[in-house]
């Protein structure tokens, strides 16, 4: 891209394409002479978008960034510690890489329905410090509101909670709504907790969280987990298994759902991947083909443009492909 060549190439996708995406620090594709405006003089309707660290204003926008640092400035490692008096946590798996691509997918769709709507091109942002910060937006706009931020131990609420069975393995249950809270007590075989003035409404359990906790601690532990499960079920309390990786890709219910699925990958047979989280009635998505090798399609892409095989091995021993 740093050569007339190879942006001779881009250029002639451009035309063909609706969606630029980069995740270069802001400023790095307009001097490169790839950014919006360079590239609506080959396709007016072009989308460009962009996954920066902190927007594309501001006094940070142009220092790089990675998703810890995201998390750190977002509220949310504050908030899995525990809040702002124990030390931060980070979240395993990268979270605000995670959902600042899900967020700039979000723009890029709301921009290609612009486009198709009102005949418009445009440029898309979204960074790692927004998208922590719309993440926690709930707690953040409380504060805000009040100037306060509470504590956020883990199993804050007790019956909001996980809880380890007697085979080791752990369970959830959520039971938001009051009138499950009976169901749970004779289900753990525990009807004297009903009544207990300590945990009757649903601002006394959580108050007495450290009284309630270590009762439903030892109710738990008294069955295997999937039995408990089997009971909550049949008591219609919410509740569900906490899985490691090898629960969570064979689970029943998320193989139904195609969440998690197979490819015929051209080397290596088939393989697990993740399926979308998303089903469309009519215009169903899924996962069509495994990861492509580098420049596995450069070729057949170049081909495609009008180049001929003597054109392509010159750009390739110029090192411009």
């Amino acid at each position: 891209m740093r050569t007339p060549e190879g942006k001779e190439i881009v250029y002639k996708l451009v035309k063909e394409i609706d969606v630029v995406t980069d995740n270069f620090r802001p400023g790095v594709m307009q001097r490169l002479g790839l950014d919006l405006e360079a590239l609506r003089k080959h396709n007016p309707l072009i989308i460009t978008a962009s996954a920066t660290g902190f927007g594309e204003l501001g006094p940070l926008a142009d220092r790089p960034s990675f998703d810890i640092i995201g998390q750190g400035m977002g509220g949310i490692m504050s908030n899995m510690g525990g809040g702002p008096d124990e030390p931060p946590q980070t979240v395993v798996g990268g979270i605000a890489d995670q959902t600042g691509a899900m967020l700039l997918a979000l723009g890029i769709v709301g921009a290609i329905v612009a486009r198709d709507r009102q005949g418009v091109g445009q440029h898309v942002d979204s960074s790692l410090l927004g998208s922590q910060l719309a993440l926690r937006g709930a707690h953040l706009v409380r504060f805000m509101r009040g100037r306060v931020q509470t504590p956020s131990p883990q199993r804050r609420n007790p019956i909001f909670a996980y809880f380890l069975a007697s085979d080791g393995r752990s369970l959830t249950i959520g039971l938001l709504d009051p009138r499950w809270w009976p169901g749970l007590a004779n289900t753990l075989e525990r009807p004297d907790l009903i009544d207990d003035p300590r945990f009757v409404t649903q601002f006394d359990r959580p108050e007495n969280r450290l009284e309630l906790l270590p009762e439903l601690d030892a109710a738990f532990a008294k069955r295997e987990r999937d039995d408990s499960l089997d009971l909550l079920t049949e008591a219609s309390a919410p509740c569900g298994p906490v899985h490691d990786y090898e629960g969570a890709t064979s689970d029943p219910q998320a193989l139904a759902n195609d969440y998690i699925t197979t490819l015929e990958h051209p080397s290596l047979g088939e393989v697990g991947v993740v399926g979308s989280p998303i089903r469309m009635s009519e215009t169903p998505v899924r996962p069509c083909h495994t990861a492509p090798e580098l420049g596995q399609h450069t070729e057949e892409l170049l081909l495609g443009l009008g180049y001929e095989w003597d054109k392509i091995a010159t750009l390739k021993d110029c090192e411009v492909i």
